[in-house]
């Protein structure tokens, strides 16, 4: 429907009427997992492409999906990047949902009956995988199966219901998952003898007797964390299930990287929807529109020539629907999260060019790239004292204030976002070409990337002439992987960054290594050799260089973790007695023993983890108030 927001919401409430529905206000993510008879959602402040995705899919059959539009719509506020303005958000995205909506909305607005019944019936499909199920999950011997499905298709009551069983066989199950609200459709089918347990908690040394541990939602579970699951667990048998076309991404590295590296794993598929009829015109008007339908080509001819990347225009490919489901597909094939998300940033976001190889109406590889820094020079000093943050200027913003670099944002920098590349034409070194076409395009300080970091990433990254720079503090919340910045350098000012960049990294990564994996798995001998590789011999800080990034810690945004070399060294040296037992035990424990931020905190006596990393700056800040007045005398 199309007029002012309170205009759309009074005809919408005059068509849904008293029945159970979703409304603007209501939070569409908590809402996951339920089935609604209506759902309402108001694109008056700009489309949001995974909000829209995760709505629809919350309708039963039978039910109302109610978008309420303006006539013009807004640009999406969370495109907007400096230094481009709403007038420079592209509006592409916007045009094709709306024309997939328009295809098969009611435009009668006549009188609408609400579904006669809540319930949902199982399908002989479901009832041939809960059978099989049951059957591998009692069988004498641990057993690993995986439930793949896309939306709607009654993946988590199939588990639920085979649970129910099992329980009654005398098994002991537990269930993990992202969050437990994920499962809550498992526990419905289930009943009230299967517990839930925290997948960090089961994967460590919690004590737990168990013979069978059900993962949903499995996709959105770090890898190196599913991975530890199943080696904590050996003689447990193992469900895992997954989404496979959601708004939520793909589930690719679920699949790619876990899945097939496991021994002996049966997958079963649901491919019947359950929610609602099978061919159902709103599933496919909103899969279209937000290209959760699409995955890689499978039947490429490859051309003996490869063509040479150039840079897509991106108005024209939103017209051509080919060569948009091609490149889309092929981002989709190569992570392990794509989003909507992503595609609304593909059309519209205007600091993102694609460059691509391009055969016909297919792409053979691409990579996206983001035009961040050439920061005012008073913005980024400003950000480097923790006052804002600045979106869409990933690289830039770890520089300043992850790095502590303040000068670091004026630089003209580029961002590879996503490179990719088909299947079918690996290793003709398409990759670097299209890197080599990325450095000639652009006249840059720095062209730099972040990235999950895996040996066979890393490898590919110095062959193009980027380096490591910066080890992250924390992981990816669905790789699992450490993050890592590379950068290669163009300018005079852009060669200084990195050298000063890999000094430090010299200086620093031992330890943020043993910090990494003090808040999780042990980062691995392999990945840590390469993080390593082509390191400068590292050289201590004097006195007065520590001091000065004790101070600067003090005066931004720094992670501890970024700063956590320099830190050490002055709490070693420093008065612990002038900070009270919470404080001291906290600075001891994260500081000097280097002890993970949960059992420090813990320890602490802190409400939260949260709590003590809030701690931490204003109880060095104590330290450094009472610090003698030189920093000789600090020994």
């Amino acid at each position: 429907m199309r007029g002012e927001r309170e205009e759309t919401l009074e005809r919408a409430r005059a068509i849904v009427g008293d029945v159970f529905a979703l409304w603007p206000d209501d939070d569409v993510r908590a809402a996951l997992g339920r089935a609604f008879d209506a759902v309402i959602l108001s694109l008056h402040d700009g489309v949001v492409a995974d909000d829209l995705g995760a709505a629809a899919g919350l309708v039963r059959g039978g039910g109302l999906l109610v978008v309420c539009a303006p006539h013009a719509m807004p640009p999406h506020p969370g495109l907007v990047v400096h230094p481009y303005g709403v007038d420079d958000v592209g509006d592409r995205f916007w045009h094709r949902v709306l024309a997939r909506l328009d295809a098969v909305a009611d435009r009668g607005y006549v009188a609408w009956t609400p579904p006669a019944s809540s319930r949902v019936h199982g399908t002989d499909e479901q009832r041939v995988v809960v059978a099989r199920l049951v059957e591998r999950l009692r069988s004498a011997t641990p057993t690993r199966t995986a439930v793949l499905a896309d939306r709607g298709r009654g993946k988590s009551s199939a588990l639920g219901l085979a649970l129910r069983e099992v329980v009654a066989a005398g098994r002991r199950v537990v269930v993990t998952a992202p969050r437990e609200d994920a499962a809550v459709e498992v526990f419905h089918h289930a009943g009230d003898d299967v517990a839930f347990v925290d997948p960090a908690a089961l994967a460590g040394d919690a004590h737990v007797d168990v013979d069978v541990i059900v993962v949903d939602e499995a996709a959105q579970l770090p890898v190196p964390l599913l991975r530890a699951l199943v080696a904590r667990h050996p003689r447990a048998h193992f469900a895992f299930a997954t989404t496979t076309h959601g708004y939520e991404g793909t589930g690719r590295g679920f699949v790619v990287r876990f899945l097939e590296a496991l021994d002996d794993v049966e997958t079963l598929r649901l491919t019947v929807p359950i929610r609602w009829d099978e061919g159902d015109p709103v599933e496919q008007a909103v899969n279209d529109a937000l290209l959760l339908n699409v995955d890689v080509d499978d039947d490429v001819p490859v051309p003996a020539q490869l063509p040479a990347p150039r840079v897509l225009d991106r108005a024209r490919l939103a017209g051509h629907e080919r060569l948009l489901r091609s490149l889309f597909g092929l981002l989709v094939h190569a992570h392990y999260r794509t989003t909507p998300g992503d595609l609304q940033r593909l059309l519209d976001a205007p600091n993102l060019a694609v460059h691509a190889v391009v055969d016909g109406d297919r792409v053979l590889g691409a990579t996206l790239v983001a035009r961040e820094g050439a920061l005012p020079a008073e913005l980024s000093a400003s950000l480097s004292r923790g006052r804002g943050r600045i979106r869409g200027h990933a690289l830039a913003d770890t520089l300043v204030t992850h790095a502590a670099r303040p000068d670091a944002g004026v630089l003209r920098m580029f961002r590879s976002v996503r490179i990719a590349v088909h299947p079918a034409v690996r290793r003709r070194r398409l990759a670097r070409a299209l890197v080599a076409h990325v450095h000639a395009t652009y006249a840059a300080d720095l062209f730099g990337t972040v990235f999950g970091a895996t040996p066979e990433v890393l490898r590919f990254r110095r062959g193009t002439g980027y380096v490591v720079v910066r080890v992250g503090a924390t992981r990816g919340a669905r790789s699992g992987e450490p993050s890592v910045v590379m950068l290669h350098g163009v300018t005079l000012r852009g060669h200084a960054l990195v050298r000063e960049l890999r000094q430090d990294l010299a200086r620093d990564l031992a330890l943020q290594l043993r910090l990494l994996g003090a808040d999780g798995a042990p980062v691995d001998d392999e990945l840590a050799r390469a993080l390593g590789e082509g390191l400068p011999d590292p050289v201590p800080l004097d006195d007065d260089a520590v001091c000065a990034r004790v101070q600067r810690y003090l005066d931004g945004p720094q992670p501890f973790e970024a700063a956590a070399w320099a830190l050490t060294r002055f709490v070693e040296r420093a008065n612990l007695g002038v900070l009270d037992g919470n404080e001291r035990a906290l600075v001891r424990g994260r500081v000097l023993q280097a002890r993970s931020w949960d059992v420090v905190a813990q320890a602490a006596g802190y409400a939260t983890t949260a709590a003590a990393m809030r701690a931490l700056r204003p109880a060095v800040a104590r330290l450094w108030a009472a610090r003698p007045a030189t920093p000789a005398t600090a020994r």
